[in-house]
Order: structure tokens, then sequence, then C-alpha cells
């Protein structure tokens, strides 16, 4: 995490810090919810290290991508669940070698059910744009110089309407402190949308963007404004239509520091992560930034780490059909693991309610969001822990 001053940290402590702890209802626990490891990664030819998420198709398959791969020494894979009578059956679909490995991202796919990616280039690499077409062919659409187009692309990507893709990167492009970007599969032609440049605009993006029901693209700093490595962070905006960057705030105005997620839209336009507070060996929370008062920053939960909550949210929130949250924390909870937890709005605030508590036997530190097939079914990743320690794919049914 970044580096903050002192008087920030004092500021926090005295007036916040007790003040949001003691605010907050006791934590639930779901007992309803049932829990199923779908598949366990043993670290071979299928791959380890799980740190993306997932996506699904219309048939209920499910696609991700493995880090790594033949005990750590590999470039890792994208990988197909199959879904079918008797559960369901896993296929390595593309080892990553031309990808450059490190492979960090949740897929996303088409209507067509072409599926996309990106990789952060860890073999030596800036980072490269890949597809897998419903065809079954493999293929890099971009590869980063690092320069001039950006460095380390992380996360996700999204599309707009007419299937072109917009992604980030952590560092580079020609401010040095990452980039927006966007790719048109129809005319292959890659474009620089913006160069962060660590000024009013902040810098380093450890989350993809976000697309709203206009059109429009949002994302976070992890630093800045105007302050290398350090600062709270900022949200910005980029219109296609007119081709406007906007920075929307700076963190600093809030608790909030050192943004982590790719940001979640609802019908409304608000928007909702995760971060951090400058408190030290802080559990990290889940803000809101509701469009109705101007983006203004709402901490919705903070967690503690202690009894059964967790503790460092980094994966995308998931908004249900009810207005409530789910995620996932990376460790924490009964077994100290990590979590799932669902947030719901209650008279007195958002309640906590843990559905699941990982302990090692069914996966261990999920890095990732959840994703839904709308029938109350969840579904997600582990980076490790399973049968063989190296990450699971698990299901959660009956979540209401």
């Amino acid at each position: 995490m970044a580096r903050y001053s002192l008087w920030a940290l004092v500021f926090i402590l005295v007036l916040f810090g007790s003040a949001l702890a003691q605010s907050q209802a006791p934590t639930n626990v779901d007992s309803g919810v049932e829990f199923k490891t779908l598949y366990n990664f043993t670290g071979g030819s299928d791959g380890c290290c799980i740190y993306g998420g997932l996506a699904g198709d219309q048939k209920g398959n499910l696609y991700g991508v493995a880090y790594a791969g033949n005990n750590n020494t590999g470039y890792g894979d994208l990988f197909k669940l199959t879904r079918g009578t008797q559960g369901y059956s896993f296929q390595v679909l593309e080892p990553m070698v031309i990808a450059g490995g490190g492979c960090m991202t949740t897929p996303i796919m088409d209507r067509a059910g072409n599926v996309f990616g990106v990789c952060d280039g860890a073999a030596g690499g800036y980072g490269t744009l890949w597809e897998y077409s419903h065809r079954g062919k493999f293929g890099i659409l971009h590869t980063f110089n690092g320069l001039t187009d950006g460095s380390e692309p992380k996360d996700s990507v999204v599309l707009d309407e007419s299937g072109n893709i917009y992604g980030t990167t952590y560092t580079g492009g020609p401010g040095g402190s990452g980039t927006l970007w966007e790719y048109s599969p129809s005319t292959e032609e890659f474009t620089l949308l913006h160069g962060f440049t660590d000024g009013d605009d902040g810098g380093l993006l450890p989350a993809g963007p976000a697309i709203d029901g206009t059109g429009k693209i949002w994302g976070t700093t992890e630093s800045g404004p105007n302050c290398y490595y350090c600062g709270s962070g900022t949200v910005w905006s980029y219109d296609p239509a007119t081709g406007t960057f906007t920075t929307i705030l700076d963190f600093s105005s809030s608790i909030i520091v050192a943004p982590q997620s790719r940001l979640a839209v609802d019908d409304a336009g608000s928007l909702y992560g995760t971060g951090f507070t400058a408190v030290r060996n802080n559990c990290g929370l889940v803000y809101e930034l509701p469009k109705s008062n101007n983006y203004a920053p709402v901490v919705l939960y903070q967690f503690t780490g202690s009894g059964v909550d967790g503790c460092e949210p980094f994966g995308r929130v998931q908004l249900d059909g009810q207005g409530n949250i789910l995620g996932a924390t990376y460790y924490g909870g009964h077994y100290g693991n990590g979590t799932v937890y669902e947030l719901t709005q209650g008279a007195s605030g958002w309640q906590e309610t843990i559905m699941h508590n990982f302990d090692i036997s069914n996966g261990s530190g999920p890095q990732a969001g959840l994703i839904t097939d709308g029938g109350g079914n969840w579904f997600g990743t582990t980076s490790s822990g399973g049968s063989a320690k190296w990450g699971t794919v698990f299901e959660m049914s009956g979540v209401k």
C-alpha cells in the first residue's frame, strides 16, 4: 500500500476509526447456504494460483485464468469448466505462453461467445490483450510496449454495446502512471484514451474500468492526486461520446485510501468499491459513491478481521436484484483463510452476513469478485487452498 502522512493518520485515528467500528451491527453467519468445490487445482498442467474471477456463458459453463502452472514454473492457462448432468468437467483451453504470463485477469465474454482478458507480462514483457474466439482460436490483440500505451494491465476489461473493449494499465504510458485505453475488434485499432500523470488525475490503476448504463467509463487510481506513490487515490470518468476525461473526486475528502477493486454500478448510476483506511493494519472497507449526492464517498462497512469477520476485500463487489452487496475477503474469518460476505441494508445501517468461511481444505485467499447465474447460485475462485493447496473454483447455492 502507499505511504500516508502522519497528520492524516492521526486525524483518522482520533475522529473516525473508533466511531465507525462501534456503529456497525454484529456479524451474522448464514448456515443455510450450500457450499460446493467444483474444482481443485493441482499446480501441474491444470495450473495454480487463481487470482482472477470467472466468466460464465448461457449454458452455465465457467471460464477463468490460472496465474501459473507446472509447480509454479509455467505461464498458467485459460481454463473452462463445462457443466454437465454429473457436475463440471475441467479443460485447459490455452496455455498462456504467448500471452506473456502474469495473468491475474477476470475474463469477460461477448454476445458471440468470444472470451477476452489481459496478462501483465510477468515473463518479461509489458502485458497483452488477448482473445479466445468462439471458434476455439487464441490470439493476441495487442502487445503493450510500456511507454506509449502503458504497462501491467492487471484486471478485467469491459465491453460497450458495440463490442469495443476498454481497459487500464497499472503503470507506464506517456505520463508514467498508468493508462486508459480502447480496442476495437471490428477495426483492430488500439487507442490510448488517457495517460495518467499523477497530477490531478492521480496514478497507478490496480483495477480495470467499469461502464454505466449511459456508456460512460469509470475507474479509480491507487495514488494521487499530485502525489506519486502517495495520497489517497482518485475517482475518474471518461465519456466516449465526447472524449472527455474528468477527475470526479480525491479520496482524501474521506477516510478511504488505496481503492482496490473495479467499481460496480447500480441501476441508478451509483458506484460501489472496496479500499482501505490509513490506519495501520486496518482490514479494509466497502464504500458507495452515490450519484444523487455528486458521488461523495460513503463508507458502508468496515471489516475488523475479528471473530468470523473477514479482512482485505480486494475483489469487486457484486449487487444482487434486491440491492444487497456480495463479495469476498482475502483472509480473516473463522479459520483465517477468507470469507464470502453479504451486506444488507437495514434500518440501522448495513448488516454483514458471512456466507462462507474458507478453511484451506475448500479454498483459501479469494482475491476476486463473484458472479451469479441469477438463480441464487454464486461462483468464485480462491488463489490457494483446496485438496492440493493450489486454488479452487467454488459454487454457493441457496443465497437469498
